[in-house]
């Protein structure tokens, strides 16, 4: 009986550390992708399309009626 609970804790041990490591890698992978060395080719959709709002041209061709 012993031995089934010590092997029911670490298989539990096992599966929550497992997730707490995967957890903690894509925390870490999304912090590099948005500060390390890949943040430079990044773009921000938004402040184009504002961008685009302001030369009056986001949603069409036909310029902008006063």
């Amino acid at each position: 009986m012993i031995n089934e609970v010590i092997e029911m804790d670490t298989t539990l041990l096992f599966v929550v550390g497992g997730i707490v490591t995967v957890l903690f890698g894509l925390v870490g992978y999304g912090l590099y992708t948005i500060f390390g060395s890949g943040a430079k080719e990044l773009r921000d959709p938004i402040d184009e399309h504002a961008k685009l709002h302001e030369l009056g041209i986001a949603h069409g061709h036909t310029p902008r009626k006063p």
